[in-house]
């Protein structure tokens, strides 16, 4: 038997997910230090290590802030699910960065994606590509780049960190993504005969 209310439903599910995000960044936060510590001292390079050193300082001082604005970029985002374009105009440049940062998670977690966007556009019927999702790859990396941007970060220092993002994120949302299959599953909805239309937004 299907959900009673879909909007609803997709909000708390929307919800879970940020939460169990926000857990994935606070573990890539107490693993970044010590990522960019060896980082900088497997360089020769002098100036890389300067820049490296002073990029640990700086997330660490900024380090609320970056994790607030990322927290606030993805609960907003949760009207994407139901077909509702995002607020504010789009950075190319980072969407760019953004789509080569998740290219690897978007094929591992392809099969999930693809399930997820299939449940939910039934359950809201809006056809939803599943490199768009809210909670996909690239809409992660998309808000992580822009929360970086929000404290004034540089690509370079993005680039610097976009491994250990990938490592200790994007790399881990096979529970994430499990969870909201499982959620939207045991509200009834099976994604059967929207194959077709998701595939076709793809």
């Amino acid at each position: 038997m299907q959900h009673a209310n879909p909007r609803n439903l997709i909000s708390a599910v929307h919800m879970h997910a940020v939460g169990d995000l926000m857990r994935l960044m606070e573990g890539f936060y107490s693993n970044i230090e010590d990522g960019l510590f060896e980082l900088a001292f497997s360089s020769d390079n002098k100036l890389q290590q300067k820049h490296v050193v002073e990029l640990m300082r700086e997330l660490r001082f900024r380090r609320k802030h970056l994790l607030k604005t990322f927290g606030k970029r993805i609960r907003g985002n949760s009207k994407c699910w139901f077909g509702v374009a995002p607020d504010g105009l789009e950075s190319m440049e980072e969407r760019i960065l953004a789509r080569d940062m998740a290219i690897k998670s978007s094929a591992h977690f392809g099969y999930l994606l693809q399930s997820i966007s299939a449940r939910a556009a039934q359950a809201t019927h809006c056809p939803l590509d599943k490199y768009k999702l809210p909670i996909s790859p690239e809409e992660i990396s998309y808000q992580f780049v822009m929360s970086c941007r929000s404290v004034k970060f540089d690509k370079y220092s993005i680039e610097l960190v976009q491994n250990l993002f990938s490592r200790f994120v994007l790399d881990r949302l096979g529970s994430v993504y499990g969870a909201v299959n499982a959620q939207l599953e045991a509200a009834g909805y099976d994604g059967l005969g929207l194959d077709q239309v998701v595939s076709s937004s793809a």
